[in-house]
């Protein structure tokens, strides 16, 4: 089983982040000296930073890991990790660090979700701590790790995200049939039949 259990055998691993998250930033002030929040420019759908922004993340949602393989680019949103209600001024939670991408459905119920300052580390997921908070059990569900299970933030937010939802079980299955499928390409028979197991599965989860 891999590590993050964001990560399928067949998705390559997040690396150099915090880097490539800066280099949108320089792109953003070479044209926009002044910019500030970064939020404003990086959620634009049909902009040119978005995408830039998505790369860093190899197009994968940073909380659940559900990838662009199932999902449309117009499912992604950038999420203010502490929500904007934390700071004095609504553009001063855009900083680049506090962004991280986010599919509609976690960004969505995460919302207000309070964060106490002790337990941010357990759930950025910008950096590895996340990674020893949240696990993939024998059956692919994600689960909370034993050291953590009594963590009231971890529990809370892993309840408002579902986390424990058959679909983001589904998900994991779905992305390493794509990705296995993948390797099938010389292959005809066997990439067509894996074609077709995986399109029941996406209209499963499409009804989910």
């Amino acid at each position: 089983m891999i590590d993050d259990y964001r990560v399928t055998k067949y998705c390559p691993l997040v690396e150099d982040l915090r880097a490539k998250k800066q280099c949108v930033v320089d792109k953003i002030k070479s044209v926009y000296p002044r910019a500030k929040d970064m939020h404003a420019y990086i959620k634009v759908n049909e902009g040119p930073y978005k995408i830039e922004f998505m790369k860093a993340y190899n197009c994968k949602c940073s909380y659940c890991g559900a990838s662009i393989d199932i999902l449309p680019k117009e499912m992604f949103e950038i999420d203010h990790f502490i929500n904007e209600k934390s700071f004095n001024k609504k553009a001063d939670a855009g900083f680049i660090e506090n962004l991280v991408l986010a599919c509609h459905s976690c960004n969505h119920r995460k919302n207000a979700f309070r964060l106490p300052e002790n337990d941010r580390k357990f759930i950025y997921p910008d950096t590895e701590e996340i990674k020893d908070t949240f696990k993939r059990d024998e059956q692919y569900y994600i689960i909370i790790s034993e050291e953590l299970s009594s963590n009231e933030t971890v529990k809370n937010f892993y309840k408002t995200l579902g986390l424990e939802g058959e679909i983001h079980r589904l998900d994991y299955l779905l992305m390493n049939m794509i990705g296995l499928q993948r390797t099938l390409k010389d292959k005809p028979e066997a990439y067509a039949k894996f074609g077709q197991a995986i399109d029941m599965l996406r209209m499963k989860r499409n009804m989910m």
